[in-house]
């Protein structure tokens, strides 16, 4: 005979099923009582509320502005491919727009250098981007290309279009694409350009793409919104 060991159900679980049918009665958009509130409400200490909190955070249910906490819309699925992630959102039907954060023109260290296939000390031409989806500040892309590839790209590209589109239209083709992805949390200044605050979780995608020749094209970091967005990919045998 053998015995069940049903799991125990922690009291901010108890509390988060309660907040969520809060927000059911709520809109998109509206404010979310504060922590105080709730654990007045639920009589149970701030921390319990807190980390049910935490939890609706990733869930998606909720989202943060500032100090203030609001009932968040259905999160933005898209396929992790090689490709323009704003591209991606447009198909999907969302308006998406990139914002310039910045061009700098670095040398490169050994570490970017070996992947990048170029010697140490060598220009690099790095892009930096907010990306952003039906006027919601969703991702941060910092782009990082050997310069001598892309001579007056600087001068010539509009960065509120597709870097990728820019790339093919030089004549380089894309193969393949290197990626890891992680979780993170945001430092200050990632905080500020994406209006969240330090504790929103954040996917953190690396990527190393290439041609066919498998020289690298580009290496890219984007931090992506963990509580606005998912990613899907498919894969077969």
């Amino acid at each position: 005979m053998t015995s069940t060991v049903e799991p125990r159900v922690l009291k901010h679980q108890i509390v988060r099923a309660s907040i969520e049918e809060l927000l059911d009665g709520l809109r998109v958009g509206d404010t979310v009582p504060s922590e105080r509130d709730l654990a007045v409400r639920f009589d149970v200490a701030r921390e319990t509320v807190r980390q049910a909190l935490r939890e609706l955070l990733v869930a998606g249910r909720i989202e943060r502005q500032g100090r203030t906490t609001l009932v968040a819309g259905p999160k933005l699925v898209l396929p992790l491919a090689l490709g323009s992630y704003t591209e991606a959102a447009r198909t999907e039907g969302h308006t998406a727009t990139r914002i310039l954060v910045g061009w700098t023109r670095l040398t490169a260290d050994a570490d970017l250098a070996g992947q990048l296939a170029i010697k140490e000390g060598d220009p690099v031409i790095q892009l930096e981007r907010v990306l952003t989806t039906d006027g919601v500040h969703l991702g941060l892309e910092t782009t990082r290309l050997p310069a001598h590839r892309y001579p007056g790209l600087i001068d010539t590209f509009d960065y509120t279009q597709s870097l990728y589109a820019e790339i093919a239209g030089r004549g380089i083709t894309f193969a393949k694409a290197v990626d890891s992805i992680e979780t993170t949390l945001p430092d200050a200044r990632e905080a500020a350009l994406l209006t969240v605050d330090t504790r929103t979780p954040m996917f953190l995608l690396k990527r190393v793409s290439y041609d066919p020749a498998g020289i690298p094209i580009e290496h890219r970091r984007s931090l992506y919104r963990g509580d606005r967005m998912t990613f899907t990919a498919i894969q077969t045998p």
